[in-house]
């Protein structure tokens, strides 16, 4: 069995939107606000904003991309570019091989060269198994927006959790993009942490 964690490229994009339509779709797996799912020329338009600054990740097993993660801008104002959101999504047929695991070790670390200080996740509070994860990551909850997705005929509340990647100092570097990283310490992250999945 070959598996790779890699950085994403356009050519994924149809691989992903499958990885993503269960997630949007079924009513046993509801995770995120989104009542359809994206068109191909959608998410470019998402990959292309999120690429230009932040890792878009998607992990291989024998060649077919089983997983994907990212990482994207929180809040749009200037005073927050030291902050990072981010998500993962694994095909259910992979689940329990710590797809999403390899991938968060990757995010976080890619983040933290890159100068971010924060990373956020936005949960829904039904994805139990989401918030347990992020927990053993060392998310906290920071806030609850009661009842603020209707998805299903219900009303669900949104959890935001965040986590620090790094010692709060007065005279931060703005972050840098994915792509000024040294490409052999961007490798050997990705390599390193592709280690953590299970055959």
């Amino acid at each position: 069995m070959s598996k790779k964690i890699r950085l994403a490229t356009v050519e994924d994009l149809a691989r992903i939107q499958e990885i993503y339509r269960p997630y949007v779709e079924q009513e046993d797996i509801v995770v995120n606000s989104e009542h359809r799912v994206p068109t191909i020329e959608e998410l470019k338009e998402r990959f292309d904003l999120v690429t230009k600054e932040f890792p878009w990740l998607v992990c291989e097993i024998d060649d077919v991309v089983v997983a994907y993660a990212y990482a994207g801008k929180p809040f749009k104002r200037e005073g927050y570019k030291w902050n990072a959101e981010l998500s993962v999504y694994a095909d259910e047929k992979y689940h329990g091989r710590r797809l999403a695991s390899a991938l968060y070790e990757c995010l976080l670390e890619l983040l933290k060269e890159q100068g971010y200080y924060n990373v956020y996740a936005c949960i829904l509070s039904i994805n139990e198994k989401s918030i347990k994860f992020h927990e053993k990551y060392g998310f906290k909850v920071m806030s609850i927006f009661q009842n603020s997705v209707y998805k299903h005929d219900k009303w669900i509340d949104v959890i935001w959790m965040n986590k620090v990647l790094k010692e709060f100092k007065n005279d931060v570097k703005n972050p840098v993009s994915i792509w000024d990283l040294d490409k052999e310490l961007v490798d050997n992250i990705l390599n390193k942490n592709g280690d953590i999945i299970k055959g």
